[in-house]
């Protein structure tokens, strides 16, 4: 117990929000979306692909308020961008439950995405702005933990839920949003740098844009993410259809508790990964990260037995986990103090480029050649994407001079 109480006493209690929120929101959004193509063309008697195209517009959203926006903690602070996110997607669930016709769920759909992207940037520039860099890696690994459980909960709650009422989904989501508000209100100060007036001047007059020449090693490092995010979104899109050809009788229980594995592993292991190698060269682990992620793709490609596709899932939740918190935590220490927010945003977009690219490009890849192949080709882009990676990060670490210390376009 006195253990605990000094775990719990390493952080204030903004961190201890963020998780507890991030644990809730994880749960409820888990509740909801597995089941919402369902809900959907069932209540509307709509066709999957007009639902599945509306679905994709959240993420169409996000990435653009992402890319033009993005910047918008680091003018009105973060705070006030967190909680108006929170309002936003409050208001949005609960008209989910009022929606009569497929045309304002989908604009629902889209308020609702453009504003719950401009969330994260702000709340992992929060966490830069108030975390020492030492403690940051296993900051972002305690909320990976609490993403996690919630993603292994949340499914076996909203399968119950959504077969009694759907609108206590959406209601207990709204629910989790609004008290999320609150305790951002209550308990999260404003961490927003203080700067000069002249700095302030031309903060605000680049939030809407950001120099791809001045800020190409940005730009770079996403470029570079993407092809881990492109072989996350294979998971619910290609392989369980790649599964379904390999093991056509047993695939739905295999596909299921591959994904209940590795939700368990990822809450197990992330903390500890991140003790491991708080203190070690963040372009090493990111290495180390790719290499195994690249590896898992392989496993994926030529073992197909169930024991082995646990292993294999165990060793991609760790692949996963060197290379999200350690690219965190570089953005966060590498992004001048006037540019966190943006930067985290545009750092933010290889997950939107993979939502709307990677079901698609996998599809194709599984179709035109075999999953075999798909696999395969994913674990060449790790290869060769992460050795690009670690070494740029290497050379940009030993810099004393960052792109933009001041917050140029």
């Amino acid at each position: 117990m006195k253990r605990l109480f000094q775990v719990f006493n390493q952080y204030d209690d903004a961190i201890w929000v963020r998780v507890c929120g991030t644990f809730l929101t994880k749960i409820a959004q888990f509740m909801m979306y597995p089941f919402l193509v369902l809900y959907m063309t069932e209540k509307f008697d709509s066709p999957v692909t007009v639902v599945t195209a509306i679905i994709g517009l959240e993420s169409i959203a996000g990435f653009l308020i992402n890319l033009f926006l993005g910047g918008l903690s680091d003018r009105v602070g973060r705070k006030l961008t967190m909680m108006v996110s929170l309002a936003v997607q409050a208001i949005c669930l609960t008209g989910f439950i009022f929606a009569d016709s497929l045309w304002l769920f989908a604009v629902l759909i889209v308020i609702l995405g453009a504003g719950s992207y401009i969330f994260f940037p702000a709340a992992d520039a929060q966490i830069a702005d108030s975390v020492p860099v030492e403690k940051r890696a296993k900051v972002y690994a305690m909320l990976g933990t609490a993403a996690s459980l919630g993603i292994a909960v949340g499914p076996i709650i909203g399968l119950f839920t959504f077969q009694a009422n759907p609108d206590f989904v959406f209601l207990f989501f709204a629910c989790v949003s609004f008290l999320y508000l609150a305790l951002v209100w209550w308990k999260i100060p404003e961490t927003l740098p203080v700067l000069s007036d002249h700095t302030e001047n031309r903060k605000q007059a680049n939030i809407y844009k950001i120099s791809v020449r001045k800020h190409k090693h940005l730009f770079l490092i996403t470029l570079l993410a993407i092809p881990t995010s492109l072989f996350a979104t294979q998971d619910w899109s290609t392989f369980p259809l790649y599964l379904k050809e390999q093991a056509p009788q047993h695939y739905d229980w295999m596909y299921s508790s591959l994904l209940s594995i590795g939700a368990a592993a990822s809450a197990t292991l992330q903390i500890w990964i991140a003790t491991l190698v708080e203190k070690r060269s963040a372009s090493r682990a990111v290495l180390i990260g790719y290499m195994i992620a690249a590896s898992a793709a392989l496993g994926y490609a030529f073992f197909i037995h169930y024991g082995v596709l646990v292993a294999v899932r165990v060793i991609s939740v760790v692949g996963n986990t060197l290379y999200n918190i350690h690219l965190d935590k570089f953005i966060s220490v590498y992004a001048p103090a006037d540019m966190r927010g943006r930067y985290f945003s545009i750092f933010g977009l290889h997950w939107r480029v993979s939502e709307a690219l990677g079901p698609f490009l996998g599809g194709v890849l599984l179709t035109a050649f075999s999953g075999r192949v798909m696999y395969i080709i994913f674990a060449l882009l790790l290869i060769v994407s992460g050795l690009v990676l670690s070494r740029m990060m290497e050379q940009l670490k030993d810099s004393t001079a960052k792109p933009a210390n001041t917050a140029t376009e």
